[in-house]
């Protein structure tokens, strides 16, 4: 397993892109914040390519006293 390939740029395809916001300034401008994403497609691909099917999982916490949940991942590393 070679975790360098992980940090290998990502085709163009394989991002999209979303508006976080938008408005209209005081002089009557149309504004918007647009942030890059890459797609979970890719993401699972690549880890799949690099540490095998097996070799990787996501993981989720409850986020005491938040209500929210806590995404992660875990590669499995043979020593």
């Amino acid at each position: 397993m070679n975790l360098d390939q992980l940090d290998e740029p990502f085709a163009a395809e394989d991002i999209e892109w979303r508006i976080q916001q938008s408005g209209k300034t005081r002089d009557g401008k149309v504004w918007a914040l647009v942030l890059a994403y890459v797609t979970n497609r890719a993401i699972m691909k690549r880890l799949d390519d690099v540490c095998g099917k097996a070799g990787w999982r996501n993981e989720y916490r409850d986020i005491p006293n938040n209500g929210g949940v806590e995404c992660g991942i875990s590669i499995k590393i043979d020593s």
